[in-house]
């Protein structure tokens, strides 16, 4: 940090006073000291390694300690990595090779993550797509990486083989999320499913369509593959933003984004030992479920609690049974805990780590919760951090020793936040003043894959050759080095979907309904659904002509309902003269929608 502070963030770096310190609560059993041989982050580097070689070294001298708990069901270390090693057999076997590219719409199961470092220790990428993916999407995906082995549940397999269909995919495995569950609850499950999804009774095999077990059984004659060194810029890992547009966008990550987020978190103030119990009910197709919940979690040897459903509502549960130091979730988490009878008067003491992240905690809600942790024994509060798919996961967080009340916490080690002018990219702003937060960190993506003008559109490139990303969330960093989040340029919205979380961009609505020959303009704007943070959406219509309101609305719903994923439905349609902007620069003022959408529930 600067000596004088400039008044410029990004040149005084005022955070790096948090790891001017080595690593706090430093556990004596960490093999993977190594790593951080550094006095501090500040001198340090990450290792330039590959996952699979960084958990290897971590945990291969505790094979009899637990790395997976499913259902209750557990694996040790020395059945992990042989179950990695079999299913690397399993991928040579599929002729599956470096520099491939395989895709999975999965969820967490111990079955992904063994084919997830056994992809990592032969040099594989894996493509992580979302299993509600839509057959349009599911073929591009195919098409773009040129995979030839595609992992699918078993209640996503009609999609896929109608996406497979003229394309140059040779394989799909067929996986269940029961298949590792224990005898009972497996049976259940299954019952449960064939009631739910009646293709899975006549789901048929043959040569292109196997189950994870016929796959796994034809590598048994191969020999383990050698492990494959760490390559630079080699892309091993593909996952997705929600298409502001339309299609989703492929985030291209590398071994060294993936080892660069796991070493950072040792410096900022985690208190981390092994054997710890993290539950995750994140998926492995966002970003946060792998490069956190899973990867890092695996790399400092805690003891990982996999959930296939992502459900705030059943959390309470979940804290009650399996009592974790560390869980990571969205901001409907903590109501969840402060509603339920389970947590009311359960003892949180155990509690180390409870983070929210991917969209902002009201205020009084984030105080309402940090005195229910106080009242029921843990001694930290909650943790909130910032971050995108396409900076693999963190930019900024808080920790058990650092941070305040509304703020996303401080920029992680390697990473550096500068507020940006929006109207003018080469002004930075100052201390408190409200712009564009942008981000640079080596753990930048290397790019969309295939669309380089989407790239380019997000990565500024200044004079000195630094890599930006403009996020396109308004905020500002105090003298203190925390930032602070005050809106969006760019508006996305989380809904719970049914349980499952998913994102909502406006612009996808509001293509389809601006293209009604009676619509003349449309703005979508986001609300809290009642009683969650959860959201729902609200189209303000203008018309083109004097269309009657009820049956506008009624042609507006089957075009949504054609084209629009369910959970991006407008619950309303409400239409106004003109669409409100901002005094300042004529642009679409959203908060006034966004307010008024509100004022409705009222």
């Amino acid at each position: 940090m600067s000596e004088k502070l400039t008044g410029y963030p990004s040149v005084d770096k005022p955070w790096h006073k948090f790891y001017e310190v080595g690593i706090p609560d430093k556990p004596d059993d960490m093999p993977w000291r190594k790593y951080h041989a550094s006095k501090t982050c500040l001198e340090g580097t990450y290792p330039l390694e590959t996952p699979y070689h960084m958990i290897h070294e971590s945990n291969k001298d505790y094979p009899d300690q637990i790395a997976l708990n499913y259902f209750d069901r557990e694996w040790t270390y020395r059945q992990m990595f042989e179950d990695i090693d079999n299913a690397a057999k399993a991928l040579a076997a599929a002729g599956c090779k470096k520099g491939d590219t395989i895709i999975l719409t999965v969820v967490n199961m111990p079955e992904v993550v063994h084919v997830l470092y056994a992809a990592s220790k032969m040099g594989i990428c894996v493509n992580m797509c979302d299993p509600r993916s839509d057959v349009e999407s599911l073929k591009h995906y195919i098409t773009e990486c040129n995979a030839k082995l595609f992992i699918s549940l078993n209640l996503n397999v009609p999609l896929v083989q109608k996406a497979a269909m003229g394309t140059g995919l040779q394989k799909i495995v067929v996986l269940s999320v029961g298949r590792s569950m224990p005898g009972l609850i497996r049976f259940f499950y299954n019952m449960q499913s064939k009631k739910e999804y009646p293709h899975l009774k006549k789901l048929s095999y043959d040569d292109t369509t196997v189950s994870y077990d016929t796959f796994l059984a034809a590598g048994e004659g191969f020999a383990v593959p050698e492990e494959e060194p760490y390559e630079q810029g080699a892309i091993t890992v593909i996952m997705h933003t929600g298409g502001t547009t339309g299609m989703p966008k492929s985030v291209m990550l590398t071994d060294e984004h993936l080892a660069c987020i796991a070493w950072e978190y040792a410096w900022i103030g985690v208190p981390l030992a092994r054997q710890q119990r993290w539950y995750n009910e994140l998926p492995p197709f966002i970003i946060y479920g792998f490069a956190i919940c899973i990867n890092a979690a695996m790399f400092y040897g805690l003891k990982i609690i996999l959930s296939p459903k992502f459900s705030p509502e059943d959390f309470p549960k979940q804290l009650k049974k399996y009592k974790p130091q560390h869980a990571c979730g969205v901001p409907e988490h903590p109501i969840r805990i402060m509603e339920s009878d389970i947590t009311k008067d359960m003892d949180l003491s155990f509690l180390m780590t409870i983070v929210v992240a991917g969209d902002a905690i009201p205020v009084d809600q984030e105080r309402r919760f940090n005195d229910f942790l106080h009242e029921h024994g843990c001694q930290y509060n909650l943790i909130k951090g910032y971050g995108m798919t396409e900076i693999c996961a963190t930019a900024t967080t808080e920790s058990q020793r650092v941070g305040e009340v509304g703020s996303v916490g401080m920029p992680m080690p390697k990473t550096v936040v500068r507020i940006t002018d929006p109207d003018d990219y080469t002004k930075e702003l100052k201390y408190n003043e409200v712009g564009e937060v942008w981000m640079t960190t080596p753990r930048l993506m290397v790019g969309y894959k295939n669309d380089p003008d989407a790239t380019n559109e997000l990565i500024y490139t200044d004079e000195d050759g630094t890599r930006w990303l403009h996020s396109g969330d308004l905020g500002y960093m105090t003298e203190d080095g925390m930032l602070y989040l005050s809106g969006r340029i760019r508006r996305i919205y989380i809904t719970d979907n049914g349980g499952d979380g998913a994102k909502i961009f406006p612009s996808v609505p509001e293509n389809e309904i601006r293209s009604h020959v009676d619509v003349k303009d449309v703005c979508v704007a986001g609300r809290h659904k009642k009683g969650s943070t959860f959201y729902e959406v609200v189209a303000f219509v203008v018309k083109a002509n004097d269309r009657d309101d009820a049956e506008l609305t009624e042609e507006l719903k089957k075009i949504c309902e054609q084209s629009v994923p369910s959970y991006m439905h407008p619950c309303d349609y409400v239409y106004i003269d003109a669409i409100p902007m901002t005094p300042n620069n004529g642009k679409v003022d959203f908060k006034v929608l966004e307010q008024r959408a509100e004022d409705m529930l009222k």
